[in-house]
């Protein structure tokens, strides 16, 4: 969702990273990005420097890891990164804590800021509508996966963290 956001507000190069060829495939047909990879075929950091070989000035990070260090290592200088998760701790017995090399950070004058949407709950009607509207002209794609009842919860929580799902997951309660 994010990088269709970051096209429709302007981003003349989409990148993406996932955890399989199905979901590269998925990123760079259906839903238009520029380049993807899978985290799992080799150094990310390597995979990262050829899907952006002119360097990042915007990434929003939702793992952390290995993934936050190769794009704080592929930043271009004033680049800006937006923290929404950590996936990597959340999703890991033995997370990777590493942030990066906090001397890249200061002296490409980088920008790092997480956030949740709790942060922006005043920008909700205004970002309803846009995202309604992007909707309706089917400017945007958006993806469900529906998991029924709540016995069921668990293992879908499983199934989403290792991967198993494209887009939004929601476990639907009742009929």
């Amino acid at each position: 969702m994010a990088g269709q956001i970051a096209r429709l507000k302007g981003a003349s190069r989409v990148i993406g990273s996932a955890g399989s060829r199905d979901k590269v495939a998925h990123l760079t047909g259906k839903l238009g990005f520029d380049a993807a990879f899978d985290h799992h075929d080799g150094p990310i950091r390597d995979r990262l420097r050829e899907a952006a070989p002119r360097g990042i000035d915007v990434c929003f990070d939702n793992v952390g890891g290995e993934q936050l260090r190769a794009a704080i290592e592929l930043m271009n200088p004033h680049g800006r990164i937006a923290v929404c998760g950590a996936l990597n701790r959340q999703s890991k017995a033995d997370p990777d804590d590493e942030p990066g090399d906090v001397l890249s950070v200061l002296g490409k004058r980088l920008t790092i800021r997480g956030f949740t949407v709790r942060d922006h709950l005043d920008r909700a009607p205004e970002f309803g509508a846009q995202f309604r509207s992007w909707l309706r002209e089917s400017a945007i794609v958006y993806d469900e996966t529906v998991i029924d009842g709540l016995a069921n919860a668990p293992q879908a929580l499983l199934d989403l963290v290792n991967g198993a799902y494209i887009g939004k997951t929601v476990v639907r309660l009742g009929s």
